[in-house]
């Protein structure tokens, strides 16, 4: 008895407090049914947004817990169901779709593209196709335009990727494209660098045009070093807790210095440590010398993927650091060490000639570096190429002419309806800088002399100085860790109007398909599972909406 009065006082209590609720609304007890009415189609509007704002599986809908949740905030709400929640994200998707192609027609810049391949469970593999550019306002924009199945039956990638950016309708503005370092996408790039040119110019006769993968260069390497010790990795692993491989390189590279240093300091002074058979000393040496080639990787890496601001101008200087110690160690006196530091050295010093002059361009657009640094990489680095700097200033003052006669242009375009104006002695429109040359007030036999005066005194005379030219005179600023170049150049953009258009377009470029801790990753990326589970109807819309969406938030 007690039991069932105690649950007639909690009922009338929630009924008091729904009552208190209608009345501060401004109702009465008759209406209170009324007030309380829920709206499935709003509810499931408003559960949209929200899947398709943050990463949430669709099916959260129907979970227990947000169920109950959900009638603990009103007991008579009904979220709705999947199929009308998945409509509405499919009817989301198309109008920020709308909204988002709009703003691409207007943006007045350059756009990146990156292209990743990522695989399900089932070993399906999916094109991501992401545009990357530094809006007007400045801010990064990291938009995924395609997320669809590719290569099955009848389907070839370069296909898709190239219907992708005539639906967007970009082609005009594409300058790069950032792939993975793979032979097979040779082919892709050539078909889509000759689109592009059949709609503009590319910057500098299309040398930027294909980026490699910095993360897949350093993978790449670190891989070719664990393989040489690939026999003896689980051996060594086994007398750590954490011992074995992992599709992370970092972690198996913690691993092994970790067993190393035990083993330095004499931890394994036995035979055996807890059952485990002890390695002889040429096993320790290889594994050492592997680990300290893998750590000059990893520190920079680190630098490069777990940074706060991981822009384009961060990648030459840490690069080169890495290039200088591979170098002594492809000419060591250990045989094994040698063989496996030459093979990195020699991948990455492709890598190196294919992304330089991209790299250094950036590194020559940071406060921080600007000329300084390559006088100093020449004189630090004994194999610098003084040569290399006057081919990067020559090509930052190409693309700086490039921009300022394209935006001279604009601007003569929007300026010429009033471009004439009544002249200081009454004698009607004229224009004024045009006056000698048209023979405003100067006779024939004027005009010719003018003319050719002119002529003798501007190719006689210096070129007035242009803003790269006060900029790379400009003292370099204090080296600051975690550098924002991306405010510095939004702040400095009214001083340097057209360097500024450069700099927004060339630091928007990704150097890495992938950032943070996937930039480790031993394998193909694996498609989320709470993606992969809403449904292949809706995948793509989910991935495109959520970017778009959490684009706007960083924004606000």
């Amino acid at each position: 008895m007690s039991g069932d009065h105690a649950n007639e006082n909690a009922l009338d209590t929630e009924m008091k407090v729904h009552s208190l609720d209608n009345e501060s609304l401004g109702g009465t007890d008759e209406n209170a049914g009324e007030n309380l009415v829920f709206d499935e189609a709003k509810t499931s509007r408003a559960l949209a947004l929200w899947v398709c704002t943050d990463d949430l599986p669709l099916q959260i809908i129907e979970e227990p817990c947000f169920l109950h949740f959900v009638h603990t905030l009103n007991p008579f709400a009904k979220p709705g169901n999947l199929k009308m929640v998945k409509a509405e994200c499919l009817k989301i998707f198309k109008e920020e779709r709308v909204k988002i192609k709009q703003a691409l027609a207007d943006f007045d810049g350059q756009i990146s593209l990156s292209v990743d391949v990522l695989k399900t469970p089932a070993c399906n593999e999916y094109m991501c196709l992401t545009a990357h550019f530094i809006g007007d306002g400045w801010e990064v924009k990291k938009w995924v335009l395609s997320f669809c199945r590719v290569w099955e039956v009848d389907e070839d990638v370069s296909k898709v990727l190239l219907k992708c950016i005539s639906d967007w309708n970009i082609e005009n503005k594409i300058s790069t494209i950032t792939m993975k370092n793979n032979s097979d996408y040779d082919a892709l790039v050539k078909i889509l660098k000759h689109r592009v040119q059949e709609k503009k110019k590319l910057q500098l006769n299309g040398q930027l045009f294909r980026v490699y993968c910095c993360a897949d260069i350093l993978c790449s390497i670190v891989m070719d070093a664990l393989d040489e010790i690939q026999e003896i990795i689980g051996e060594v692993l086994d007398l750590v807790a954490c011992g074995r491989q992992t599709p992370f390189w970092h972690l198996t590279y913690h691993a092994l210095k970790e067993v190393s240093e035990l083993y330095s300091m004499g931890e394994f002074f036995k035979d055996e440590y807890h059952g485990v058979e002890i390695p002889p000393n040429d096993v320790w040496n290889k594994v050492g010398g592997v680990v300290k080639l893998i750590g000059s990787v990893h520190n920079v890496a680190k630098s490069l993927f777990e940074t706060k601001y991981a822009t384009t101008n961060n990648y030459l200087h840490n690069l080169q650091d890495l290039r200088a110690s591979l170098i002594p160690e492809s000419m060591s006196s250990d045989s094994f060490i040698k063989l496996i530091a030459e093979k990195m050295l020699q991948k990455f010093d492709k890598y190196w000639n294919d992304m330089f002059l991209l790299l250094a361009l950036t590194t020559l657009l940071d406060p921080r570096f600007k000329k300084k640094y390559f006088e100093f990489s020449s004189l630090k680095y004994e194999d610098s190429d003084g040569k290399l700097q006057v081919a990067v200033l020559d090509a930052i003052q190409t693309l700086y002419d490039e921009y300022a006669t394209t935006i001279d242009e604009s601007e003569k375009s929007m300026s010429k309806s009033s471009a004439y104006f009544e002249g200081e002695d009454g004698d009607g429109p004229c224009p004024k800088s045009r006056r000698v040359e048209e023979g405003c007030d100067t006779s024939k036999d004027g005009f010719d002399w003018v003319q050719e005066y002119n002529q003798f005194t501007q190719s006689k005379g210096r070129r007035p100085k242009s803003e790269l030219d006060f900029y790379l005179e400009d003292p370099v600023i204090p080296w600051i860790e975690d550098f924002d170049i991306i405010s510095w150049w939004r702040a400095s953009s009214s001083k340097y109007p057209t360097l500024a258009r450069v700099s927004r377009d060339l630091l928007a470029i990704p150097i890495s398909v992938v950032t943070s801790y996937d930039a480790y990753l031993t394998t193909a990326r694996e498609v989320d599972l709470g993606l992969l589970s809403s449904g292949c109807d809706i995948m793509g819309a989910l991935m495109c909406t959520r970017s778009w969406k959490q684009s706007d938030s960083d924004k606000d």
